[in-house]
């Protein structure tokens, strides 16, 4: 499959470029440059056309933009970037045939929900509990109306603490304080994300990864086991 590949340089985005290209014909994209891959295209998702012309040609989009956690706040361009760059994608993929949308969300579209209820892959509506949780919220929704609209097959796999057990650090490059339920590996990330990316009949569809045994008990993985053959190489144990 011809996969274009959006925020390549970031944590998920990096390792998705590797477990991608074991199976697909991959194009990589990010607003910086990509370690390693001196062939990545340096284009912005805010840029519209720009977008369409990279879009153009491929089977799939697999996104993992994830603007850095600070940026959400006090009027700076978190929201702005996932959720226009979110419809921009979108777009992009009906008006050039895409077929699959594969994106990462967040189980961060529940953080609304009181402490205890079990997050599930058909648990609606979704509720967010800040500046960054609305922004995925909004670009589920986004994607669900594409969906209904214009018949584009979207999985949305959501993770929640990601990390890079390797160097020990999170998505915005700062160390990891403590392991809590929601940790999970970037590389068990970018497998959820092929996994998705190669699964038969999805119309719109969500999935929970996790990587720790609380996590499975929060969430339905154990669906996303069964539906889409995957399993996290890495568990964590959690920390006080």
């Amino acid at each position: 499959m011809r996969v274009l590949l959006t925020g390549a340089a970031g944590l998920v985005g990096r390792a998705a470029v590797d477990v991608l290209r074991q199976r697909h014909d991959v194009t990589v994209l990010d607003v910086r440059p990509v370690d390693g891959v001196p062939e990545a295209l340096q284009v912005d998702v805010m840029d519209l056309a720009a977008l369409m012309a990279a879009v153009e040609g491929h089977d799939a989009i697999v996104n993992t933009i994830m603007a850095p956690n600070p940026s959400y706040a006090d009027g700076g361009p978190g929201f702005t970037v996932n959720v226009t760059g979110m419809y921009h994608m979108l777009e992009a993929a009906r008006r050039t045939g895409v077929r699959r949308f594969v994106h990462t969300s967040s189980g961060a579209v529940h953080a609304g929900y009181p402490e205890g209820t079990r997050l599930t892959h058909d648990l609606y509506p979704l509720k967010a509990g800040g500046t960054y949780d609305l922004s995925k919220v909004l670009q589920e929704n986004m994607a669900w109306n594409f969906h209904e609209l214009h018949g584009l097959s979207v999985a949305c796999v959501r993770p929640w603490g990601i990390i890079d057990a390797d160097r020990r650090i999170n998505t915005d490059g700062r160390p990891v304080q403590r392991v809590y339920y929601g940790t999970i590996d970037r590389v068990d990330v970018a497998t959820a994300l092929r996994a998705a990316l190669e699964a038969p009949d999805i119309g719109f569809e969500c999935f929970y990864i996790m990587a720790t045994r609380r996590g499975y008990e929060r969430t339905d993985t154990d669906y996303t086991e069964a539906r889409l053959g995957w399993k996290p190489e890495r568990w964590f144990e959690e920390e006080a």
